[in-house]
């Protein structure tokens, strides 16, 4: 009796065992298909590559960490490529619609299509990549004539989901004449059904987007026509907006995002 019982427990643990093991195993597999020597670290990898373009690529640095993007659009066109586009917002045929408009975990995980007209690349994935290095952002706005502008830091990076994702970006430089960002450095992320700004009232869910919002904004990437703030021309609207970041010490063909 006593060999019996200790048979059926032995078949028991190793069934156990061995559902742990598969479901292990899925994992593994699942990581080792998306960590490929062929896929990049971010978008800088391809600087190195004389006939990379503007697309879609395969992204390594998501191995071993749960959040879903493992694809990101690198900009090579650029001031000497290398960027990784973390947001577009354009306004196409004048047609406004609240796209931004989305709670907090679609904001962690990250919406839209990374070659379409509208895209938030994530708050996790921001955290995560923000903070194996340093990083520089640039964003491209272009105005209501077809002319663009631009604004350009030395510092980017996005703190922990503990913490409500906080801002931190610093060393304007650019030919927009303003540092719309200094207003929202510090800040903790925002959604309508996460108010974490400094305002009485609920700034995401009155503006209909998600951001890392102060008393309100100077610039407002994701709202309905984006839009950014200045002491000399006061709001300004953009039909198309992208925010692109990109190692700071990335090699590349032009000296600087400023040239």
């Amino acid at each position: 009796m006593d060999a019996k019982i200790g048979l059926i427990l032995t078949i028991v643990i190793s069934f156990l065992n061995c559902s742990k093991a598969d479901q292990l195993l899925d994992n593994c597999m699942q990581y080792k298909t998306q960590c490929s020597p062929n896929k990049i670290k971010n978008c800088c990898d391809l600087t190195s590559e004389s006939k990379a373009t503007s697309g879609i690529y395969q992204m390594n640095s998501v191995c071993g960490n749960h959040f879903t993007t493992s694809e990101v659009y690198c900009d090579m066109d650029t001031a000497g490529g290398g960027w990784t586009v973390i947001q577009r917002n354009g306004v196409i045929d004048g047609f406004l619609s609240p796209y931004f408009n989305k709670n907090w975990v679609e904001y962690e995980n990250g919406f839209g299509t990374l070659n379409g007209s509208k895209f938030w690349f994530g708050l996790k994935a921001l955290n995560y990549l923000t903070n194996t290095g340093k990083w520089e952002l640039r964003v491209d706005c272009q105005l209501q004539d077809k002319t663009w502008t631009y604004y350009h830091y030395t510092t980017f990076s996005v703190g922990d989901s503990g913490d409500e994702y906080p801002l931190t970006v610093g060393g304007f430089t650019g030919i927009a004449d303003q540092d719309v960002f200094a207003y929202h450095n510090g800040m903790k992320f925002s959604t309508f059904d996460n108010d974490n700004d400094l305002s009485s009232w609920n700034g995401a869910a009155v503006d209909g987007n998600g951001w890392w919002f102060n008393k309100g904004y100077r610039i407002s990437p994701n709202w309905d026509t984006p839009v950014a703030y200045s002491p000399t021309k006061g709001y300004t609207s953009f039909i198309l907006i992208e925010m692109k970041i990109r190692p700071l010490n990335c090699v590349v063909s032009e000296p600087s995002a400023s040239a």
